[in-house]
């Protein structure tokens, strides 16, 4: 019985190295499991030397401990090269949204009345101008209700904090959609 053990020293161990190492082959070729497969292919490298190291010392055969190893070796190769690749994609992607942000920043530094005066021109700069006569006095009139309202709601929300500010604004926009609503209404119902 002792001859049968030494014969199958590190056999087991080498199964198990084989089975874990054909499983990180195809994890580490797999854009989301990569991770998983460089685990599996580190402890298929360990448990397979661990069973050639008992078998050579047992004068055991280690065609399937060799085969273990190579196959683990490869599957952990493959996972490391996928995680080279993800660690550079990631770098690449944090670059360019390390340059992007100054250009956000700028955006969102731009006066509030501004950026609406350009977006809306911008979207209108192809209409008629004739079109929008009638209502050129009116929406002059509005122009210097809005920057009125701008001026003291910049000065109102100087010292609040941001939440007060988001509630105050909350509130606010939803009173000018009811007014909106009602003028709608009672719009439609004129004519």
């Amino acid at each position: 019985m002792n001859g049968t053990n030494q014969n199958n020293a590190g056999s087991n161990l080498g199964v198990a190295g084989l089975v874990l190492g054909l499983l990180s082959l195809p994890l580490g070729l797999m854009g989301c499991t990569f991770l998983l497969g460089l685990l599996l292919g580190i402890l298929a490298i360990t448990l397979s030397a661990t069973g050639y190291s008992q078998a050579r010392n047992a004068h055991a055969p280690t065609g399937i401990l060799t085969a273990a190893l190579i196959v683990s070796i490869i599957g952990t190769g493959l996972s490391l090269v996928r995680l080279g690749n993800t660690a550079s994609k990631t770098h690449e992607f944090f670059q360019q949204l390390k340059q992007s942000v100054p250009q956000w920043e700028n955006e969102a530094n731009k006066p509030f009345e501004e950026a609406f005066r350009e977006a809306f021109k911008e979207e209108l700069k192809n209409e008629p101008d004739n079109r929008f006569d009638p209502f050129k006095q009116e929406m002059e009139q509005l122009e210097r209700e809005l920057d009125e309202a701008g001026e003291e709601i910049e000065n109102s929300f100087r010292d609040l904090s941001d939440k007060e500010k988001a509630e105050r604004m909350g509130r606010a926009t939803g009173r000018a959609l009811r007014k909106f609503l009602d003028e709608l209404q009672d719009s439609s119902i004129t004519r």
